[in-house]
Order: C-alpha cells, then structure tokens, then sequence
C-alpha cells in the first residue's frame, strides 16, 4: 500500500515537472516563476536554527523580495512561538481539505508570509491520486508567487528533516563551534549528501570572533572533503550577540529591534549573497512530492 502510495506521488512529481508550462512567465503576473528555497538545518537543537531562518526571512523581505517562510519542523514548530502569532490553520488542515492553502497562510514581520507545517507533509502520502493533484497544485501556485522560500526544518537527521532539506535548492547547515555541534553537522551532511544533495552551505551561528567561526567551518570542511569526497560553502560567520536570546524570550526578531547589530550585519550579507542566484529548474514542492516515500536512508518506507 505504502509502496503505491510512493509510486503515485513521485509520478506525479515527475508530470509536474515535465509540464511546458512549468517555469516559463505566463500573463497572470508571476505564476510559472520558480521561487529560490533554502532549507535550514542543524545536527542539534540550540544552535539558533530557527532564528537564523526567520531573521534570514526578514532580511530578504527587507530587500524587497517575495519571501514565504515554511515552518517545516514537525515536530517542535515554533516560527510562531518566536513572533506571538497563534495560528488557525496548517498545512495539515490544507492536506485534509479543512480551509484553502491561502487560509493557512499568516502574515509576519516586514511582510513575510508564514506558512505553518504541522504534520502536513507525512499525510500527503495517503492522500488519493486525484487529490494529490489538486493539493500540488495549489502548492506549485502559491510557490511560484514569491522570489525566495526559507523552509525550517527540523533538528538531526530524522526522516522528515531530511526529506526537507534535500528537496529544497540549497541546504543550509547552522553550525556552532563546539565539538558537539561539528560532530552532529557532520553526520547530517553524510546523510545529505547520500540523498543526492549537492548544494551544501554552512553557517556559522555564535562565534567568539571570525577566526574561530572559519577554524570550525574548516575543521567541517575537512571532514567532509575526506570522507565524503564532497565540498561544502561557507555563506557566513555570526558573532555571538548577548542581545540575541533576550530578544528572543521577548518574541522580538533581531532584524528590526536591532537592526545595526554584528548578527543582523551577518544575516544580511548572506541575504544579499542570495540574491545574486538563480533558482533551480524545479521547485520545492515538486521535489518534495518526488521524494515522498522513497524511504529514510537506512531503508524505511513510512514518514
């Protein structure tokens, strides 16, 4: 059952993907553009992933770019925890047909739009054919409006998280300079890296100073080459800024209660880096129903 299910999503994915009207500009304004997505990760919890992604979010929209910010953590989603916000709906309620896609979007800070996950994602693969259909539809057409998505995924190397993150465009790895934290990031980029994912970037979260941030990204880097034979980027360093989790317990985003701090300069510098790229061919919820039911690494079919 499990392995049709699989089978009927990845079908799917694939028509979608061969569609001719698929990433060309169409008179209906932006629809058919291909938005750039971003999936943030860690090998740990405490590292400021989350923050990272809603701050990077702010910065983008702060730019003037359409940003969607996907709360992909399904386990411990807290985008909203960290704005205040109390959600109706989620994608789970979009999944089950209780309210439009456009309802379970939330506004957030400097315009941009929140989309709550849930556990949306693990109830796609029961869905019938016909109304998988429908819902990628929807999901392809709110995609296609904004320029860039920012997807919080979750902590470690779960099954869920890791088919966030090797669906979006780029992986992004939040990483801190404690052993610990190395380790932990170090097994997530194996298992990205298995899955196929080739656009591997790292950023380093509180760091004492920029020597220490780039001898941890090097250190990563270095295992990496070696054992993985792969090569990873280093989109950033962010000092530690003692503010930082102040602002945080006050559900106030770094971006605008202090927007000339060291961490917000850091978040900006890779939001501008960001928006000299180009979006890969296909989008995020085309890959991600693609890779729905293929299986966690070590073999398991189930979400």
């Amino acid at each position: 059952m499990m392995a049709d299910q699989a089978r009927r999503l990845r079908e799917l994915a694939q028509e979608k993907v061969g569609s001719p009207a698929r990433g060309k500009a169409t008179s209906g304004g932006n629809r058919g553009r291909i938005c750039r997505s971003i999936a943030v990760t860690s090998g740990k919890g405490g590292v400021g992933k989350s923050n990272v992604s809603l701050s990077l979010a702010v910065a983008l929209s702060q730019m003037r770019k359409k940003t969607l910010l996907f709360d992909a953590d399904l386990g411990l989603a807290n985008i909203h925890i960290l704005l205040g916000l109390a959600p109706k709906h989620n994608l789970l309620h979009v999944v089950n047909g209780a309210c439009s896609i456009e309802d379970a979007l939330c506004a957030g800070p400097e315009g941009v739009t929140i989309l709550p996950g849930s556990s949306g994602i693990a109830a796609m693969a029961d869905l019938e054919r016909y109304r998988l259909e429908e819902l990628q539809r929807k999901l392809s057409r709110i995609e296609e409006s904004y320029d860039f998505m920012i997807i919080d995924g979750g902590a470690g190397i779960g099954k869920n998280t890791m088919l966030m993150s090797s669906s979006a465009g780029t992986a992004l790895l939040v990483l801190t300079p404690e052993p610990t934290a190395l380790a932990d990031v170090y097994a997530t980029a194996k298992v990205l890296v298995s899955m196929g994912v080739t656009d591997l970037q790292v950023l380093v979260n509180m760091a004492g100073n920029e020597r220490e941030g780039r001898e941890i990204f090097e250190k990563l880097r270095g295992l990496v080459r070696n054992f993985l034979r792969r090569e990873i980027r280093l989109s950033g360093i962010i000092p530690f800024d003692r503010d930082v989790p102040k602002m945080v317990r006050m559900q106030r985003n770094p971006m605008q209660s202090k927007p000339s701090s060291r961490f917000a300069a850091g978040i900006q510098g890779y939001a501008r880096a960001l928006c000299g790229t180009s979006p890969g061919r296909v989008g995020f919820f085309d890959r991600l129903l693609a890779g729905i039911g293929k299986g966690s690494p070590d073999g398991e079919n189930e979400l």
